[in-house]
């Protein structure tokens, strides 16, 4: 029978109908299936995706109707039904933004695929328009309409590479279950939902080791990570602790730890949690009388991570509360993760037996990462958002935002929504204008150190190397360029450079300067490096 009209429109080409069909529009409310003699009548959509009001159209599998469509496939017709719904509620700008880029690829049943520009397109729709999407979507093509995505992830070398990712509102849908239809099934579904609420994991998905960038910065404490992943309860870091500033991955390291868990253990208990809510449940429980079902729900967790410690600080109550739980999960060798934005030993107001027990394990801290980790993690951002920016934008930001990943990460997505809706390219003149309000421009005196740095980053050498006495070509060619930038954009004398550069007189000077400016004058390539080191001392002054 034709019921459910979601699926009917494919079921016309040959899917669901077998053998001659004939389709009658009897009227505005109303169509007529005849299959085979048999007649099958359900009421019409409102939205109607052929549009065909006034004639009929006769089918079979080898025979496809190909007449009645509005506008081409089938794709494009749902699809142009959707924009025309979402167009009436969102403003013009919005809707030419971010909907007009959007192609419909493939109908099937009741599922849209449509194809996306970006990562970032796709995250920016699903978090700011979903809900004008299911409804336009449920308008369409029915209760049971699905929406995939297609994400185009480079398109700067040849064939576009693409992923495909389900649209995130209608996930709930595909797995609602029919109502219960006993008094005892009622019960025992809402106790069902109880369950699902009390025992969810509170993890992002999208913080995974994969996503993490590894550097100096946080080498420790990603190992350790690693280690208590692969087997929680079963290692010397129990409880872990990383510590460190705001802002610099300490919930994504600890997720990655729960997510991995979660992947290869299904059945063990992860629960993340932030001090803040873990205080705010335990003042419930004592006053709903439930602290017995909070204390023994906690005991019950396989892997327990708790952010920003040191919000427990002068909460005695909940501080006993920890202790006890603590103690019975590590007994039983269970996974502890602990965060804090200090050392535990230089919190305030914590019972000492507390600290004695989170100094157990190991304490790792995460560093501001240094300039060659803020590239990665930029270049990373970017490769999930499917977006190149030029050379000159990356170090621009590297440079100047140094002491926080989390602000790294949110310049890129201010230029890239920014880009999306002025539709102009990322140049270094968009980025200081986008970024204006992160980024303080304010010319700082150029420094013989500035140089030194930049000629060292060029070249992958040390400061010791250049101020040492090594002859070899890259770092004495190092060493002479220094100088020849440190006389050409400064005001030090020959004696001051000479003395920097480890301590080297004047006629060292002038003979460095003399090298690489007959160089210059005579070799575009080595024009060109003297640029590109320029260019980066250049942004680094900014």
């Amino acid at each position: 029978m034709l019921k459910t009209w979601g699926a009917w429109p494919l079921g016309l080409f040959g899917d669901f109908l077998q053998g001659n069909c004939l389709l009658s529009i009897e009227n505005s409310n109303l169509y007529t299936v005849n299959v085979d003699g048999r007649r099958y009548s359900s009421p019409l959509p409102s939205k109607f995706p052929y549009v065909m009001l006034d004639y009929t159209v006769k089918a079979s599998r080898d025979n496809p109707p190909t007449k009645g469509r509005k506008n081409g496939s089938i794709e494009h017709q749902v699809w142009e039904n959707c924009l025309d719904d979402i167009k009436e509620k969102i403003n013009p700008l919005a809707f030419k933004t971010w909907f007009l880029p959007i192609k419909p690829l493939s109908f099937s049943g009741s599922e849209l695929t449509i194809e996306v520009p970006s990562q970032f397109f796709y995250e920016w729709i699903e978090e700011n328009y979903s809900s004008f999407l299911k409804e336009a979507l449920k308008d369409a093509i029915g209760p049971e309409a699905r929406l995939m995505y297609s994400i185009v992830m480079d398109k700067s070398q040849g064939q576009p590479v693409t992923i495909e990712l389900p649209h995130q509102s209608a996930l709930p849908s595909a797995f609602s279950a029919s109502p219960p239809s006993s008094p005892e099934q009622t019960k025992a579904a809402a106790e069902f939902e109880r369950n699902l609420i009390r025992f969810e994991t509170h993890l992002n998905v999208k913080y995974t080791f994969d996503t993490l960038i590894r550097g100096d910065c946080n080498s420790l404490a990603f190992a350790a990570s690693k280690a208590v992943a692969q087997s929680p309860g079963q290692n010397a870091f129990n409880p872990l602790v990383i510590y460190g500033g705001v802002g610099l991955g300490k919930t994504h390291m600890m997720q990655a730890i729960g997510n991995t868990v979660r992947e290869h253990r299904p059945s063990s208990r992860v629960l993340y949690v932030s001090s803040e809510k873990f205080a705010i449940d335990f003042v419930n429980a004592i006053q709903n009388g439930k602290i017995q079902e909070f204390s023994s729900f906690y005991r019950s967790i396989d892997v327990l991570i708790i952010d920003d410690i040191q919000f427990f600080s002068g909460k005695e109550k909940t501080q006993e509360e920890i202790f006890h739980i603590f103690n019975t999960l590590h007994q039983s060798n269970k996974q502890i993760i602990l965060s804090a934005d200090r050392p535990i030993k230089d919190i305030k107001g914590i019972e000492d037996r507390l600290i004695s027990r989170f100094n157990w394990g190991l304490s790792a801290d995460i560093q501001p990462p240094d300039y060659e980790t803020r590239k990665a993690i930029i270049l990373s951002k970017l490769h999930q958002s499917g977006v190149n920016l030029e050379e000159t934008v990356i170090e621009f930001i590297a440079t100047n935002v140094t002491e926080n990943v989390r602000e790294l990460e949110g310049c890129i997505v201010k230029l890239l929504a920014a880009q999306s809706l002025d539709n102009r390219e990322i140049d270094l003149n968009f980025t200081k204008s986008t970024l204006k309000d992160i980024i303080r421009h304010t010319t700082k005196q150029l420094t013989l150190d500035t140089i030194e740095k930049a000629v060292c980053r060029y070249y992958s050498i040390t400061p010791n190397d250049l101020k040492g006495k090594s002859k070899k070509k890259e770092i004495a060619v190092g060493r002479q360029i220094a100088m020849y930038l440190s006389k050409l954009l400064t005001d030090s004398s020959l004696k001051t450079i000479g003395l920097h550069f480890g301590g080297r007189d004047h006629s060292t000077v002038i003979h460095a300067v003399n090298t690489i400016t007959k160089k210059v004058d005579s070799t575009a390539e080595e024009r060109k490096k003297i640029d590109e080191i320029t260019k980066r001392i250049e942004i680094s002054s900014m």
